[in-house]
């Protein structure tokens, strides 16, 4: 029966070992720092040897211990933490720490005989005791602000109180208002008895545990609500641990002279240590472990290497590639086959290559390219089509331009053709009538030219007009009639005023030309005057525009007007 017992006890044994030992390397960098925190414990224990060789070689392998502990703490928050302003923040926590360890150690070990120095390193105490706080509240609100204007304003505020607390408390032997001497003050030597503590010594305090509240609270604020109560639970464990500890070392170790493992400076740094790893281990501040369960569960090609390119962490999805290819990566992106893209980027601790699938891409580019091909042959027909509309439009403005000539030169023409048919070359009639023709013809040519221009094409002061009248009189002259445009030959009339006035001017021509003897045409800014001479004066028929006659000493004037505010086009 005993047996069986002690078989089953051993196997417990193994069992429960055994769990250990997974715990214990599963947390390596835990189980040593708790491994030589315990053996800096120890080692201060065992420093009541008076033997000063001794006990000064347990002091430095104790301080040796400290010191080491708490720059690996910090190398390993520089390591694990991304580069923001919180890893800013703790890694200078981490830095005053260590600076609060080797005050303590510069105050019982260097200073102790030199009782000005020895008080004031007691007074060089609150700068970390004040700052780390000071830090732990910066870190919180990062956390809840980032890099916001109010976020920055805050860690201004908090780091200028903490410095003005600090200064406040390290110039005390000016005010005395943090610790007064209870006896002489040459005496003053800041061990128990020697001092009373002021108004001063709280308000530092309370100004500390204000700094931490706050730093709860808005650590608070960060967190999900999920995860809310384990990080509150942690936070609150963490300094209510640390309060345990440091009223247990005041008011039972140091009274009662028991054997200490750690100072209140220790108990301090390590306290804090704790509440910082509390917000990192519970994601509060984002960092880089456990990466191992991570990559078996990815199912992205993920590969992160050593600057020598030895694989360190692989995704459950493997990168299959050689180490030629690797290297090539390196510098710029690699395709392992068509559609698969090796990338790569350097970090700290070496490379990280990951591949993009980029088939559907590669299609996505395939079904644009047709449709570009399709988008530039639809283009092509539209260019054809426009072209070809264009130059629809141009015909078809042309034929309107011909069809208004052929409308207003045809009664001319029609009435040369019957002027033609009806002479007879021989006849006595037949040179005036071939007169008559020429000016017809003259106004059908002239007629012609104005209906070619535009209003864009023609000049703002123009001739157009002028020359239309001097070739009717030179024509003239074939009739018999002794004929001249005189005067000014530059005009600003609009085109639609030139085509009424030249038509109006044909008419009156048409009309005396047969009884006509002599006739001047002039140009007048707002019309055309006509001098005459004639044999009778025949009745003038319907004209497009009016014709004022007047008769003075046998010749006749004739006046023809624009219409006021000019001619629709």
């Amino acid at each position: 029966m005993y047996k069986g017992w002690g078989f089953f006890f051993l196997c417990y044994n193994d069992l429960c070992m055994g769990k250990y030992i997974r715990i214990i390397r599963t947390y390596r960098k835990t189980s040593l720092f708790f491994g030589l925190l315990l053996l800096a414990g120890i080692v201060n224990v065992l420093m009541r040897f008076k033997t000063p060789i001794i006990n000064g070689t347990l002091f430095c392998v104790n301080a040796a211990i400290i010191s080491f502990l708490i720059v690996f703490w910090i190398d390993s928050v520089r390591e694990r933490l991304l580069p923001t302003r919180a890893r800013l923040y703790i890694v200078l926590a981490g830095l005053v720490m260590l600076g609060y360890h080797l005050m303590r150690i510069f105050r019982y070990r260097v200073s102790k005989n030199d009782l000005p120095v020895y008080r004031f390193t007691a007074y060089l105490y609150f700068i970390p005791r004040v700052l780390i706080p000071a830090l732990l509240l910066s870190t919180a609100l990062y956390l809840r602000f980032e890099d916001s204007k109010i976020g920055r304003r805050g860690v201004r505020i908090v780091l200028t109180v903490a410095s003005a607390f600090s200064l406040f408390v390290i110039t005390n032997d000016l005010h005395l208002l943090v610790y007064r001497p209870t006896g002489d003050f040459s005496d003053f030597n800041m061990e128990g008895g020697h001092f009373k503590r002021g108004f001063g010594f709280f308000m530092v305090f309370g100004v500390m545990l204000l700094m931490l509240i706050i730093s709860f609270y808005l650590f608070f604020r960060s967190t999900k609500k999920k995860k809310r109560r384990p990080v509150v639970l942690s936070l609150i464990g963490s300094i209510v641990l640390w309060l345990f500890v440091t009223l247990f070392q005041v008011f039972v170790v140091d009274r009662f002279k028991l054997p200490k493992m750690f100072n209140i400076p220790e108990i301090d740094i390590y306290s804090f240590i704790l509440v910082f790893e509390c917000c990192i281990r519970s994601r509060l501040i984002p960092y880089n472990e456990k990466y191992d369960a991570f990559f078996k569960k990815m199912k992205t090609p993920v590969m992160i290497t050593d600057p020598d390119l030895h694989v360190l962490n692989v995704s459950a999805t493997p990168i299959n590639a050689p180490e030629e290819t690797l290297m090539f990566s390196r510098k710029a992106p690699v395709y392992l086959d068509e559609d698969t893209r090796l990338n790569s980027t350097k970090i700290r601790a070496g490379y990280v290559f990951w591949t993009e699938d980029e088939h559907e891409l590669h299609e996505e580019q395939k079904r644009l390219d047709a449709a570009n091909s399709l988008l530039s042959e639809e283009n092509d027909l539209i260019a054809v089509e426009n072209k070809l509309k264009e130059q629809k439009a141009r015909l078809d403005a042309q034929n309107q331009v011909y069809a208004r000539i052929a409308s207003a030169i045809f009664p001319k023409q029609k009435r040369i053709e019957e002027i033609l048919s009806n002479t007879t070359p021989g006849d006595s009639a037949f040179a005036k009538e071939l007169g008559k023709v020429c000016v017809l013809n003259a106004y059908s040519k002239r007629k012609t030219n104005l209906l070619l221009l535009s209003e864009e094409s023609l000049p703002k002061s123009n001739r157009e007009l002028f020359l239309a009248l001097s070739e009717t009189a030179r024509f003239l002259k074939c009739c018999g009639v002794e004929a001249a445009a005189i005067g000014e030959e530059y005009s600003e009339l609009p085109l639609p005023d030139i085509h009424a006035l030249y038509d109006t001017f044909e008419t009156v021509i048409e009309t005396y030309f047969p009884v006509a003897k002599t006739m001047t045409f002039s140009l007048k800014p707002d019309g055309i005057r006509i001098a005459m001479e004639a044999e009778s004066t025949p009745e003038l028929p319907e004209t497009q525009l009016p014709v004022n006659c007047e008769e003075s000493d046998g010749i006749l004037f004739f006046t023809i007007r624009r219409k006021e505010g000019g001619v629709e086009g």
